[in-house]
């Protein structure tokens, strides 16, 4: 495994092991600061005249340093680490998350991300190709308030996309011709949407409810999709019009127009 993701980190752990120093975390600190505790989640100490004073969070809430609160998990990655005086760098998993990680020197955290394309291995405690991690990535991440509707997008699949909810994600489709837009949250357009993913086919049926698609046969006729079942025939628009695309219906073309068959809708069709 390519080992070239220590370097930096090594040199971090240099610059930290003389910041640590001093045994006590409050010293040259400011009155009323807050500081992590990194033996829980929902523990903090208070620095006052040098002297760091134990806390903890109201029961459901967990420390934000950064912020200097009491905040809500989704807002946090919580950095855990063992209790130890050595100067001995670990690197230790975080619950939930599968590209972040602690890197830890006499029980003191600091928050680290694997480099693209490689995941953490929390039973080696090291950043190694994907196909070599068992860590499942979860559909609904952590930073998402489990209390409100969020849509996120589907892993393998542009067209769909899961609303996650209370702890629980519940499968989407979005309308033929639409990709999910993560940026928006919303299904769009093709040309709108990045898509990484496998992009759909105008002319597949979605699995619930009645649709239209096009014929990849030619411009000017669809088909009708029943829970996922196609009709054996296709319907033909009326005279002049096309089967556009971007919004599954017949219609005069215009310069935003798609036909299913690829052909430009704007163009006399071939004799």
């Amino acid at each position: 495994m390519n080992r070239l993701w220590l370097l930096p980190v090594l040199l971090e752990i240099l610059v930290l092991q003389g910041a640590l120093s001093n045994n006590n975390r409050c010293a040259n600190q400011p009155d009323g600061v807050f500081i992590n505790d990194f033996t829980a989640c929902n523990a903090f100490f208070t620095c006052f005249r040098g002297e760091a004073f134990p806390g903890v969070c109201p029961i459901g809430f967990v420390f934000n340093e950064e912020a200097q609160l009491c905040d809500h998990p989704w807002n946090v990655k919580c950095l855990i680490c063992p209790e130890d005086d050595s100067l001995v760098a670990t690197f230790e998993p975080i619950e939930g998350e599968c590209t972040f990680y602690a890197v830890c020197i006499q029980g003191i955290g600091e928050l680290r991300e694997c480099a693209q394309g490689l995941l953490f291995d929390a039973e080696r405690k090291t950043c190694d190709l994907e196909a070599n991690v068992n860590c499942e990535t979860p559909i609904c991440p952590n930073n998402v308030n489990p209390n409100q509707p969020t849509s996120v997008p589907h892993p393998s699949d542009c067209s769909k996309y899961y609303i996650c909810f209370m702890g629980q994600e519940d499968e989407r489709q979005c309308a033929p011709t639409l990709l999910f837009n993560p940026e928006t949250r919303l299904c769009d357009l093709e040309e709108n949407v990045e898509c990484e993913a496998g992009i759909p086919s105008p002319t597949s049926c979605p699995p619930t409810g009645i649709h239209y698609i096009g014929n990849p046969e030619d411009c000017v006729s669809y088909f009708v999709c029943l829970n996922g079942e196609k009709s054996t025939t296709p319907t033909s628009c009326a005279a002049g019009l096309i089967f556009d695309i971007t919004d599954s219906i017949c219609r005069p073309p215009n310069e935003d127009s798609r036909c299913a068959n690829g052909e430009d809708p704007t163009l006399p069709p071939l004799a």
